[in-house]
């Protein structure tokens, strides 16, 4: 839907961040008679805020108007890169973290934001928002908000089942089977998709090394063929434990998202490895009376750190060609930083980036819940693993998808699923890091 209304890391330390929190950033006189575009996607909800802060920022900025370009997930990304790629790309964009490898390689795909920082005020942002939204020294974007994923449990079912939290490795692999004894072979204590799976295989396998899960300079994973072939059999040990639903049972319920599926709605579908952002529409559609309830994160013995998968949840990138560069970063400095615009977008995107609108969503009350314990959680634990952006890569995340599904379905053992993963997806790094 398209709404037309009214006309290497940044180098900024930890040390300069805090220094430069002191300083205020500098009133900015905006030109008379500026248009601007901007686009993003989201749910109605999120449509209706967005809308109602563009109002608020043209009636502080009088001469700036700007046009609003919405859509849904689904073919946003089709959208935007015929956009790029024919020059019409609008001035202020939202775009996903790992598009950054599409679009600015080099880094100089969008506008470097250190360019406007007399505008906005970057030191809200910590060390992680800037450096993973950074390409080549060159800040590409702004994230609302930073997201990982975590477990999270459905404390009612659990209870039933007369079984505390898991908060090891261990302790959920052994609530399989007790669930299936005690609430029957309908109930699990975990249920993933195959991109879930992949996920989680992600933090244990680097929870084993300690180690990025991807050697962007080598272009292959660190795992070698014996870790990988581990992996596919603790996916195996995962359904064959009763822990998650088998991929023929999930198959059953069709392409419905998991939190629209009637094990997951009343409960016997206990639980979810799922990111911080998204924990809200899981929730929703629970029958009354269940409660969700964030777990410790499971750790390895040895292991130091968790291997999070952590990463801007979404960005707001500048266009680089763009002929107003300094309003679109008042733009952003108002749906970012400032009170304002802050306490119209609320938590919607989940715990804000910014520690200003941290400070302004939580002096509203605004910021409770799920999501703020998780982002809590982030915050006490090691991230010293780096999550790759090629992680995310369309064929990165096809081919394991579909080792995986072969695993699921039969098709493989776990050790051919693990020698196709080593083949496979290391051919495929050779071909997308260059």
């Amino acid at each position: 839907m398209i709404s037309e209304r009214g006309g290497g890391g940044l180098a900024i330390g930890r040390r300069q961040f805090l220094a430069a929190a002191m300083l205020a950033v500098p009133a900015v006189r905006a030109q008379e008679g500026v248009h601007l575009r901007m686009s993003w996607w989201g749910g109605n909800d999120v449509h209706r805020a967005q809308l109602r802060a563009l109002e608020a920022f043209e009636a502080r900025y009088p001469g700036i108007k700007v046009t609003a370009e919405y859509t849904g997930w689904v073919g946003h990304l089709e959208r935007l890169t015929t956009q790029i790629a024919g020059g019409t790309a609008p001035d202020v964009m939202m775009v996903n973290w790992n598009w950054l490898k599409l679009f600015s390689r080099d880094g100089e795909g969008f506008l470097d934001l250190a360019q406007v920082a007399d505008i906005i005020d970057l030191s809200q942002f910590d060390h992680d928002a800037i450096a993973m939204s950074s390409v080549r020294g060159r800040l590409n974007g702004l994230p609302p908000n930073m997201t990982a994923r975590l477990f999270w449990f459905n404390k009612t079912t659990f209870t039933k089942a007369g079984l505390p939290i898991p908060d090891s490795w261990e302790a959920l692999l052994a609530a399989g089977p007790l669930f299936r004894d005690r609430l029957g072979p309908d109930h699990y204590p975990l249920d993933m998709n195959f991109q879930d799976t992949v996920a989680l295989l992600y933090s244990w396998i680097s929870q084993k090394t300690q180690l990025p899960f991807i050697d962007e300079e080598a272009r292959r994973l660190t795992a070698d063929r014996d870790l990988l072939v581990a992996a596919a059999k603790l996916y195996q040990r995962l359904v064959d434990q009763h822990v998650v639903p088998s991929a023929r049972e999930r198959a059953s319920f069709g392409h419905v998202q998991l939190q629209e599926t009637r094990p997951w709605i009343t409960g016997r579908y206990a639980g979810i490895y799922q990111w911080t952002s998204s924990v809200g529409k899981y929730v929703e559609t629970l029958e009354p009376g269940q409660k969700m309830v964030l777990a410790p994160y499971p750790m390895l013995e040895g292991a130091a750190d968790p291997g999070l998968l952590y990463k801007p949840a979404m960005m707001y990138a500048i266009n680089r060609h763009t002929q107003h560069p300094r309003e679109a970063a008042l733009l952003l400095q108002f749906l970012l930083n400032d009170p304002e615009g802050v306490r119209i977008l609320g938590a919607r995107r989940g715990v804000p980036a910014s520690a200003a609108a941290r400070r302004t969503l939580e002096e509203d009350g605004q910021l409770t819940g799920l999501a703020l314990e998780g982002q809590r959680q982030i915050e006490s634990l090691p991230r010293g693993i780096v999550l790759s952006g090629y992680y995310e890569h369309a064929r990165v995340r096809d081919g394991f998808n579909d080792i995986l599904e072969k695993l699921g379905y039969g098709m493989l053992t776990p050790e051919e699923a693990g020698h196709a993963m080593e083949r496979e997806i290391n051919g495929i790094l050779k071909r997308v890091i260059r």
